[in-house]
């Protein structure tokens, strides 16, 4: 990479690439390296005012996660062995990390393991995310942003890492002990405590996984429009449950299918694929030192690389994906023109149901061009659809498990409910409709009205 692509721009790093706020704090440091460690750690991080207070994790229970992920790998040893199936592969250690938690194990088997490649599911920055296979290591880094004198250029969560990085290669081995890491772990994310752990052992920082842009478009464009309203309709099924007690019969979340899912399949699996690739392609890469590679995703993707790296070993290699498979995941379709209104709103509801809103906000950047282009019916479409499907009625519409939507609406085995919901189930488009009417609007409106003129009457 060269020293120009090194200093990019990037608006300030999302909460996920942050400092974390609010982190426990003694009244007095234990000690005077302690205390020096908090003092360099200070002078490294953005001023209190950049900082973005992350977002709480959702709670989710069993199952696969619906937003949020387990920090931990459970695992007897550091991480999941990734065993090499052909001559000349290195060893690789998979870690699965929570996205808002400052969970430290990953980074911290970097900083004693100090493997040859590290590569990240979430890219450091923008110019890190740009491409699948980017790499970025930190000799060229720092004499790019901080040599050369280009800081005012780089991308801010660049500058962060790199002087954190350069702070603690300066601190006396083992580096996972120093007085300065131990209050950085305190202080960050995992996920930047790995970029900072790879640079300060000089390991290849590689973006493992397809850049977000990609992800969207495949999800709003390669399903039909029926499979996307399917898949809202499992979340919100989803989402319900977990609304019941843990004790309830009805709580357990069911396996995740993707063969009926959309987002299970582009967002998860089609990503797990791509994942296990790049850790491939590392793990067997020519004119590079021995040394082990360490693969950091988050839990959401951990068993699912697993799954694909043992079939792999299981056939010596015979089923990994080929490079045209690979490179077929890795295409960004044009984004579908039919009913385009209609697919977007439900994909920005899905989305709602399922992640933060930070990243709802990522996938509609990512589609601003599209937003954008909307005109005449296009843009009734997708602000009626939208009204429709961010409805509560919707909502448990498509709750279709009998015995859930009963739980829910409090009358187990008695409820007639469905009934009311009538028009809401002609409008979805895995019922024949087109995700909106005319009527549907009216109506929503008409039963959503609170009439007042009886409390002026009573009064």
């Amino acid at each position: 990479m060269s020293s120009a692509s090194a200093a990019r721009a990037l608006p300030a790093p999302r909460a996920s690439s942050s400092p974390l706020r609010g982190a426990r704090r003694r009244s007095t440091p234990r000690s005077a390296a302690e205390a020096a460690g908090r003092a360099r750690l200070a002078r490294a991080l953005p001023p209190r005012s950049a900082r973005a207070p992350p977002a709480p994790p959702r709670a989710s229970r069993g199952g696969s996660p619906a937003v949020r992920f387990v920090d931990v790998v459970d695992a007897p040893a550091p991480g999941t062995l990734l065993a090499p199936f052909a001559d000349g592969m290195q060893k690789s250690l998979l870690f699965g990390v929570s996205h808002m938690t400052n969970n430290h194990e990953a980074a911290e088997y970097i900083l004693r393991a100090s493997p040859r490649a590290v590569v990240v599911e979430t890219g450091l920055c923008k110019a890190h995310c740009e491409k699948r296979g980017t790499c970025f290591e930190f000799a060229e880094l720092f004499a790019a942003i901080h040599v050369a004198g280009n800081a005012m250029d780089a991308e801010e969560a660049l500058q962060f890492i790199t002087r954190v990085a350069h702070q603690l290669r300066l601190e006396e081995k083992p580096l996972e002990a120093s007085p300065f890491w131990q209050h950085a772990k305190t202080q960050l994310p995992a996920e930047a405590l790995v970029y900072a752990a790879a640079f300060a052992v000089d390991a290849r920082l590689v973006f493992g996984d397809r850049p977000k842009e990609v992800t969207y478009r495949r999800l709003v464009s390669t399903p039909t429009l029926a499979e996307l309203d399917e898949t809202f309709a499992r979340q919100s099924a989803r989402n319900y449950r977990l609304l019941l007690p843990e004790s309830h019969e009805h709580a357990t979340l069911p396996e995740p299918d993707a063969s009926a899912d959309a987002f299970e399949r582009v967002c998860i699996e089609e990503r797990d694929a791509v994942l296990a690739h790049t850790i491939y392609e590392e793990a067997t890469m020519e004119g590079l030192p021995p040394g082990e590679v360490v693969a950091v995703v988050g839990s959401d993707h951990l068993a699912g690389v697993e799954r694909l790296w043992k079939r792999m070993v299981t056939s010596g290699g015979a089923d990994r994906a080929s490079d045209a498979e690979i490179d077929a995941l890795l295409d960004a379709p044009e984004t579908a023109r039919d009913d385009i209104g209609v697919r977007l709103a439900i994909m920005q509801r899905l989305l709602g149901l399922r992640c933060t809103e930070s990243l709802v906000q990522d996938a509609f950047a990512a589609l601003d061009a599209d937003m954008n282009a909307l005109e005449g019916e296009d843009i009734i479409a997708f602000n009626a659809t939208s009204e429709i499907y961010g409805n509560a009625r919707m909502l448990l519409a498509c709750a279709a498990d009998d015995a859930v939507f009963d739980a829910v609406v409090g009358g187990v085995g008695k409820s007639d409910f469905r009934e009311a919901l009538e028009m809401m189930q002609k409008v979805r488009p895995a019922n024949g409709g087109k995700g909106w009417t005319e009527e549907a609007i009216v109506w929503l409106r008409t039963i959503s009205a609170v009439d007042l003129s009886k409390m002026s009457e009573d009064a």
